[in-house]
Formats: structure tokens, C-alpha cells, sequence
């Protein structure tokens, strides 16, 4: 791996609790807690795993962030993200890979397409509508700030139709997503996966419905995920005392036929 230069973007830990942990840009210069100061340019030109420590004498461990870390720590939320528990699983299920075109709609604040963009690149590319001018241009900025060039952002309402058609896969989250099945169904390939997330389950209920009266979508499956944390002393491995149990619940289809 690259040495650390100015223009990046790190992962501080506290060595002695690396659950704090802190998204940096190397450029400010200075970065401040109440365990002291760091000066972020003695990092240049230094290896990724190095220990750095503060003015106060506190030691921090200098790691390159992961899309993970990217999305829980620097990603500025006005909606619910997908959380990486559920996005991952999403992500087997659809199948992404390398040069993919997938559709997205309800980019809220841009977690998700972010996981998109990552499963795809570098040729792939995710074509995304957003109706909400707040969360649109939102979702333009966090997609940006994480480096992702392979996206397009829409302030476009599903309701109005989809422009393209093609997709490989598609992921939907819309509060009322039955409403659209149509259009969707025209956007996708045929024998193309979608997975769309809802947060109760009289609305994956209407969904449901939905795909099953049209007979145009096969493997129709529900799930949601959980995810639990273990503390980490040999001598006393037990679960973590809180957990993020339900998130969302996850519906999973494929197109089938022709339009």
C-alpha cells in the first residue's frame, strides 16, 4: 500500500479503545480530543498501521479507512441508512460484480448507492432517482465526498418513468414501492435480481401482493438480517450487553419474461 500523502483521507483509532475512532483529513493539519492534540502532517510520506501519539501522550493507530468505515463515520445523514449488515447481504443477493449497470431508487443520503458504486467499479455504474431535492442533493455530496465517479444522481420521481432500461439488477427504497412495479419490471433485464428494504411489514405485506398478482417476478423472498458483536477478553467471551438488532426488512425478487 501507498505511503500516506496529504490529499488522504484516515482512519484514527484509539489504541486503547478502538472503538473510538475518527474519520481525518490529513490536510487540516490538526486534530484535536480530549486526550490531545495530533499533528496529522508528521503522517506524510509515514506506512498505513503506524502508531501516532498525541501531545497528552495518548496513542492512536493510523489505518486506511474501508468503505464500512467511510459510511458509519462520514457519511452526513437525514434519513436512515442501510446498514452494512443488511447492504452486504443485499449485495451477494443481486450479485454484483465489475462493469454492472444497477438501478437505484430513494438514494436518501447515499449510503447505500455508495455500496453500489463500490460492488460495480470501476466500469460499472449506478443510475439513481431521488424525488426529494434535500435528500438529492444530499446524496450528490456524501457519493462525491466518497470518491465515486460512477454514479448519477437523478431528482427524478419512479412515478414518472424510468429513462433507461437494461439494468442487471435493481434496488428500491420508496415508501411505497407496489406502486411501481411496471416500471421497474420494463427497467430490468429479463431474469434480472432486485432486493428492495421496508422498515414495517404491513407495507412488505402490500409488496407482496404486489409482485405476486403481476406474475412477472420469481424466487419472491423476505428476511432480515442480525448482526451481534462479542467482547473481546478470552476469558470472559460473551455477547456485547446492546445490540442494532431489526434494521429493515429485505424483499427479494427476480424479473422474469419478456416486457
Amino acid at each position: 500500500m501507498k505511503a500516506i500523502s496529504e490529499r488522504d483521507v484516515i482512519l484514527l483509532a484509539d489504541f486503547s479503545a478502538p472503538e473510538r475512532r475518527y474519520l481525518v483529513k490529513i490536510s487540516d493539519g490538526k486534530f484535536s480530543t480530549k486526550h490531545g492534540e495530533i499533528d496529522l502532517s508528521a503522517l506524510v510520506g509515514e506506512n498505513y498501521g503506524t502508531i501516532i501519539t498525541s501531545h497528552l501522550g495518548r496513542k492512536y493507530v493510523v489505518l486506511p479507512p474501508t468503505i464500512y468505515d467511510r459510511i458509519m463515520l462520514g457519511i452526513k445523514r437525514q434519513t436512515q441508512i442501510v446498514y452494512p449488515k443488511d447492504s452486504g447481504y443485499i449485495i451477494l443477493w443481486l450479485g454484483l460484480k465489475n462493469g454492472m449497470r444497477v438501478f437505484e431508487c430513494g438514494a436518501g443520503s447515499g449510503a447505500m448507492t455508495s455500496v453500489l458504486a463500490n460492488a460495480v467499479a470501476p466500469d460499472g455504474i449506478v443510475v439513481s432517482y431521488e424525488r426529494d431535492e434535500r435528500f438529492f442533493e444530499l446524496s450528490q455530496y456524501n457519493v462525491a465526498s466518497m470518491g465515486f465517479d460512477n454514479v448519477k444522481i437523478f431528482h427524478r420521481d419512479i412515478g414518472d418513468g424510468i429513462d433507461e432500461n437494461g439494468f442487471d439488477a435493481a434496488f428500491i427504497d420508496v415508501r411505497e414501492p407496489w406502486l411501481y412495479i411496471d416500471e421497474i419490471f420494463s427497467a430490468l433485464s429479463c431474469g434480472a435480481p432486485i432486493a428492495f428494504v421496508l422498515p414495517t411489514t404491513n407495507q412488505i405485506q402490500m409488496l407482496l401482493k404486489s409482485l405476486m398478482n403481476s406474475e412477472k417476478y420469481f424466487d419472491i423472498r423476505v428476511a432480515e438480517t442480525m448482526l451481534r458483536f462479542y467482547k473481546t477478553v478470552p476469558e470472559r467471551l460473551r455477547p456485547e450487553d446492546r445490540m442494532v438488532a431489526h434494521t429493515t426488512y429485505i424483499l427479494m425478487a427476480r424479473k422474469i419474461g419478456m416486457e
